[in-house]
Parts: C-alpha cells; structure tokens; sequence
C-alpha cells in the first residue's frame, strides 16, 4: 500500500470534471459526435480515474493518443469506444488495436493496407483529413481516392471524418482560418455523406467559440452541427479568454506545505546562484515541490503561489525538489519562531476556495496551460474527490 510522507498533492476534483463535460456537451448539438481527449494521463489528471468519471456522465467515446494508454484503459475495466488518435505502422500493432478493441484514425494509405492483411471481422475507423495543420491527415487531393478505396470496404468500416483546427480560437470571425479550414473540410463531409459518418473538428477553443454558431445558417454550406473532441477544457480551463459561453472549474488544484521559514537580513541571497538577494528584513519559506515535480524552473523569481489566500512571489532559483516563496508582506510582524508548516497552493484551489488560475501561472512560465498540467510528474501523488 503507497505510504505518502511529502505534503504535495494533486487534488482531482471529479465533481468538477463531471460540471465542465455536462457544460461543453450542451454547447453542441445532442446528436453530434462527442469526444472528451484524455490522452497523456488524461492532461496530467489520470486517465483511468477520469474515464471511470465520464462513464459515469454516460460518455460513449473518449480519445488518446498512443496506443499504449487504450491499453490502459481497456485493462482497468474501460468499456466504451477508445478513439486512437495517433498512427500505427506494423501489423503488430493493427492486431493490438484489433484484440483490445479500439477505434483508430486512419490517415496513411500504409494503415489502410496494414488492416486489410490484419482485420478478420469489420472495424469501425475515423478518417483524418489535413485542411491546414500540416500534421496528420489524407491530403485533401486524395479525397476522392480515399473515398472510393474505403465505401464499400467489407472490413474497413469509416462511422468518422476528421480534421484538426490550428486556430480554433478565431471561430468566431467567418472569415478567419477556422472557417477556411472548415470549407476545405465540408468537401470531406459531402463526399463521405452516403456513409452515415459523424464528422468532427471541434477542439476546446472551438467547442467554446462555435457554440455561438450553434442553429444557424453559414455560408459555403458549411453546418453549425460540428462534433467536438474537448481537452484543456473538460478539465476547467478556457483556452480563450475573456468571454466563454458556459462556467468551467478547475479539476485540478496542485497543494503542497511550507517546510521552513528563514528569517534574512538584508543582502542574503536565496537558492542556487543567489539569483535573488533580499532588499530588508525578509522571511522566505521553503516549499517542497520543485522541477522533478513539473513545477517549471521558469518560475524562478516569477512565479507566484497562495499563502493564506493571498499571492507570494517565488524568490531564487526553482530547485529539483524544492523552491521558496517571500511571505514577508503576508506574516506582517509574526517571527520565523512561531510560524508553522501552512497550505501553499501551486494552482487551482486552496482548501477555503481561494483560486489561483493554471493560465496565469503559464503566463509567469512563458508557456501554456496544457504544459503546466501534463508536466505533474508520477512523484505527485493524486487524490480524487466527489467521485464515489
């Protein structure tokens, strides 16, 4: 049985993910194509226990990445449809998809060729197609090539069309590279209409934008009627700011305790390098988390934390193990001697509601929220609450 001593933890607040699946399922419509992405550990947030939680919600499809985390998921009970976003090149792999039954995307002519010599019985496959993100994807000139090669294949069967926005942030402006995207794709959708598929392009930031769309008539025939495959935000945070169209929490809330406070005279320095020295009487508190946990050494005397719901700077060097924070403008006139160990939380929530926003703290690292969450690294223990 795991024994944990250090004080950090991720809280996984499952009562939140089921509010934000709930939100971004009714943004699109009830009959549309409805995805939640939990590839990388489910955004750092663990992949088992949040397919368990949308299983729950009554969510039929879920998608990941490489084919390594389906067969996690299929090996802790995971029921429903896995979509496979990724490619697979050897047979080896084709039977793994086959034997542990997932969904994959096809988007190569070697996929489709790997699965003729593999599938004994039809296998439902989605198809990628590239309309502008340069990844993965047919080319949009092989359309009518892939098309014909798959409608009446006895083995291959498409439910899915597919494509990926760069920009879904512009989804508003019908003349910005969403829209030019989605007219490149609507070729897709008309060529694969006799089949039945359910097409789907919608990320977060498409999901949250596009709703305004939702009912009504857009030009080039492209549908409101987008199916959606939702990451950053199932998991409570918007990828476009200020305006959203439903209320996201946070799902998870990175909390750790000070370990020791230092009472420095002005000119001391703190951490590796002596990157920052005091300017007066300061107290620095020590806290035990550091890059080996995934909290961005970029933070150094950047970052910002909750200590008794206020903000405190990150002074010095982020460690490996550790990094301090300046309560001096917090503690006011209190002494190092009677301080003790305190919440400090990293970002999310703290213990009496107070958030500081995993956006924000991207910003002070110069990167994005998507890295904040997945570089929580397997040392952080995580704690699931609301769930069963």
């Amino acid at each position: 049985m795991f024994q944990q001593y250090r004080p950090t933890t991720a809280f996984i607040d499952l009562s939140n993910l089921s509010q934000n699946v709930r939100s971004l399922r009714s943004l699109v419509n009830e009959t549309s194509f409805f995805c939640p992405v939990i590839k990388a550990n489910a955004y750092g947030h663990g992949a088992v226990q949040i397919a368990r939680q949308l299983e729950k919600e009554k969510i039929k499809t879920m998608a990941v990445a490489l084919i390594e985390e389906a067969i996690v998921l299929r090996e802790n009970g995971i029921k429903g449809d896995i979509l496979f976003l990724g490619v697979f090149e050897t047979i080896a792999e084709a039977k793994i998809i086959v034997d542990y039954k997932i969904t994959p995307v096809i988007s190569t002519w070697d996929q489709i060729s790997i699965l003729e010599e593999v599938l004994q019985e039809p296998l439902k496959v989605h198809v990628e197609f590239d309309t502008g993100m340069s990844r993965l994807g047919f080319e949009m000139s092989e359309l009518d090539q892939v098309y014909q090669a798959l409608q009446s294949h006895n083995k291959i069967k498409v439910v899915g069309v597919m494509t990926h926005f760069h920009t879904g942030e512009d989804a508003a402006v019908l003349t910005g590279a969403t829209f030019g995207q989605l007219r490149v794709f609507q070729n897709v959708v008309e060529t694969f209409k006799p089949l039945q598929v359910y097409p789907h392009t919608l990320n977060s930031a498409g999901t949250l934008i596009f709703a305004q769309h939702k009912g009504a008539k857009l030009p080039h025939g492209i549908s409101s009627d987008q199916g959606a495959r939702p990451g950053l935000a199932l998991y409570g945070i918007a990828p476009v700011m200020p305006q959203v169209p439903v209320k996201l929490k946070s799902v998870m809330s990175l909390r750790t305790k000070t370990v020791k406070y230092h009472h420095l005279m002005s000119g001391q320095s703190v951490s590796y390098n002596g990157t920052w020295k005091a300017e007066k009487e300061s107290v620095i508190a020590a806290v035990p988390m550091g890059y080996a946990d995934g909290y961005h050494r970029a933070l150094s005397n950047q970052g910002e934390v909750l200590f008794r719901g206020q903000k405190a700077p990150v002074v010095g060097n982020v460690c490996m193990d550790y990094f301090m924070i300046d309560v001096t403008s917090i503690i006011k006139s209190e002494t190092v001697s009677s301080l003790r160990s305190e919440e400090v939380t990293l970002f999310g929530f703290d213990s009496k509601g107070n958030e500081l926003e995993t956006a924000d703290v991207a910003k002070k690292a110069k990167t994005i929220a998507w890295e904040v969450l997945t570089s929580v690294s397997s040392r952080v223990p995580r704690i699931y609450l609301g769930g069963d």
